[in-house]
């Protein structure tokens, strides 16, 4: 899953006053250390020339104020844009591209931007007390996808794509389908995070251990598990099996699967067990497995908890 494939964002921006007040503060001790400088080994004159400049900043940068931006986010072409309160009252957004400088913290986000229209640039700084904790999850996440590198021209772009074509018609062709190239080491480094019980809730620091080794199945189980926790709140502790519910449930982990290649189908109900078939990019994948326990199953059993586990069939 890249940037542009991922489901859309729309993220509130709060008030930043903390780092406001400690630029102004910068600047404030730099400018005073210049002064004093220039009084101390350059003369009066000189620093009066100096505080006029440091005026004439002031007041071009009062009368010419940045804009506060209040909106950041992403639509579902992978468009990143940013509005101020009242432009998306309005419908009016800055259409900006992620640059590559663009840093990703555990608790801070520098996004470097430009606008290609009007060619304007800044760096937006986002500390975690701007954003609800899971909105600044989602955009760490989003992140730290891989951007959609642009075509290369020549051989090598065409050898390239003539290569995504056959893995794709394998995979759809092949009863076992095609062996993903995710290495072992890294499939190891995610399996000893993951929990076998699916109705375990990951932490908020599990969740982020996860999304340091991979954070697309990190995006899945966050969804996963929000699902799972709205819809236990409606459904019995126990008791029997209703099909149309696993039929919905099987949907919804569908639509998750989806955003990264891959497909699920509902074949049928045996006893407390759920026949499913994994199709498209699931088929063959290492990650199948992890997907069928930790976002299939969990959804499956918040809906019907009698539901013992759900197995996928060729």
């Amino acid at each position: 899953m890249s940037r542009s494939s991922a489901p859309p964002l729309r993220l509130a921006l709060g008030s930043d006053r903390v780092l406001t007040a400690l630029g102004a503060l910068g600047l404030t001790g730099v400018a005073t250390a210049v002064m004093v400088h220039t009084l101390l080994f350059s003369g009066p004159w000189l620093a009066l020339l100096a505080l006029f400049g440091a005026t004439v900043a002031v007041a071009w940068t009062f009368r010419s104020p940045a804009p506060r931006w209040d909106w950041l986010g992403c639509d579902a072409e992978g468009q990143w844009w940013l509005a101020t309160r009242a432009g998306l009252r309005e419908e009016r957004r800055l259409a900006i591209r992620v640059g590559p400088d663009t840093r990703v913290g555990a608790r801070l986000v520098v996004l470097v931007w430009r606008a290609p229209e009007s060619g304007r640039s800044g760096v937006l700084w986002v500390p975690w007390w701007r954003m609800d904790p899971e909105d600044f999850r989602r955009l760490r996440a989003r992140l730290r996808w891989p951007v959609d590198a642009p075509g290369k021209p020549g051989l090598g772009a065409r050898l390239q794509a003539v290569h995504r074509q056959a893995v794709a018609i394998l995979a759809a062709v092949s009863r076992h389908g095609v062996r993903s190239m995710n290495t072992p080491r890294q499939m190891a480094a995610v399996e000893h995070l993951l929990s076998d019980d699916p109705d375990h809730v990951y932490t908020e620091d599990e969740l982020d251990a996860i999304e340091a080794v991979d954070p697309e199945l990190a995006l899945r189980l966050d969804r996963a598990q929000t699902f799972a926790q709205r819809e236990a709140a409606d459904v019995p502790a126990d008791g029997p099996i209703d099909e149309a519910d696993v039929r919905q449930a099987v949907e919804e982990a569908r639509r998750i699967l989806m955003q990264d290649g891959g497909d699920i189908e509902y074949v049928g109900l045996d006893g407390r067990t759920v026949q499913v078939r994994l199709k498209g990019a699931c088929v063959g994948c290492p990650r199948s497995t992890l997907d069928l326990k930790n976002v299939v199953e969990r959804l499956v059993r918040s809906r019907a908890p009698g539901v013992e586990r759900v197995a996928n069939t060729f």
